[in-house]
């Protein structure tokens, strides 16, 4: 009966879309057929290309046993349901690694699994370009380009109050001479550590690292940020303003090391 039902409606949508003048027939086509014919050849790709992908694997790397089916079957119909829908090869990519660490003993809950197959849904190329260039970077490596900030103000403040305090040791003051002395040096040998630090990193606030405009870099940082996976730094130093200095968010770390090659 609901079979029948089914087919009832779509053969009254295909009514209703073929009384459109002109464009009635080209529309039902790329409706209920083209559009069918599309996502089932995607599906079909995506299974050749994860057999594919599986040549390299051995028993041993599977834990099948261990499975739950019925959870299972659901994250593998919502991949195959995301696959469907998309021709973007990094999300196929990335769908092919999600249900490989669903087959291993890595494979994570699958609330958590679902949630990153929705992420990818919604992720373009060059934001994932952006999570990875970030991902490379340790918390305390993005965080060195505002700390140097913070530590010149530091450095310049010290030095200021060293110029008081030279004044004033004609008077007596010669020990806090001495001290702020030794300040200035090691503010200097942390500057040196973490200038040199990131001399040796891609800095990944650079828009033109994705061969993007700072505009469309920022229109996708701000969707990045409305996903939980990216965070502007701004909102924890009063040192410098918004949009200039990013960090990958704990989630966003998370999503790509679980979807990334092994």
């Amino acid at each position: 009966m609901k079979d029948r039902i089914k087919e009832y409606g779509i053969a009254s949508l295909k009514g209703l879309i073929g009384a459109v003048p002109f464009a009635g027939t080209f529309l039902n086509e790329i409706a209920f057929e083209a559009r069918s014919r599309l996502k089932q050849d995607r599906v079909n790709q995506f299974i050749i290309h994860f057999q594919e992908f599986m040549n390299d694997k051995t028993e041993d790397d599977l834990e099948l046993d261990e499975i739950d089916k019925e959870e299972f079957s659901d994250i593998f119909e919502e991949i195959l349901i995301s696959v469907s829908k998309t021709s973007a090869q990094h999300k196929i990519e990335i769908f092919k690694q999600i249900l490989l660490r669903q087959l291993t003993a890595k494979r994570t809950e699958n609330d958590l699994a679902e949630k990153y197959v929705n992420i990818t849904n919604g992720l373009s190329n060059t934001q994932f370009e952006i999570l990875h260039q970030f991902s490379k970077l340790s918390d305390n490596l993005l965080r060195n380009r505002v700390q140097i900030l913070e530590m010149e103000k530091a450095l310049l403040m010290t030095r200021e109050h060293l110029q008081g305090e030279i004044i004033l040791s004609r008077r007596g003051y010669e020990n806090s001479v001495e001290l702020f002395e030794k300040r200035i040096k090691y503010i200097n040998k942390l500057l040196s550590r973490k200038k040199n630090a990131i001399s040796k990193t891609v800095n990944p606030n650079y828009h033109k690292l994705y061969s993007i405009s700072h505009e469309e870099f920022l229109s996708e940082m701000y969707s990045l940020i409305s996903k939980g996976l990216m965070y502007d730094l701004a909102i924890s130093s009063d040192m410098i303003r918004p949009n200039e200095f990013f960090i990958i968010t704990k989630l966003g770390r998370q999503f790509i090391e679980f979807v990334s090659a092994e």
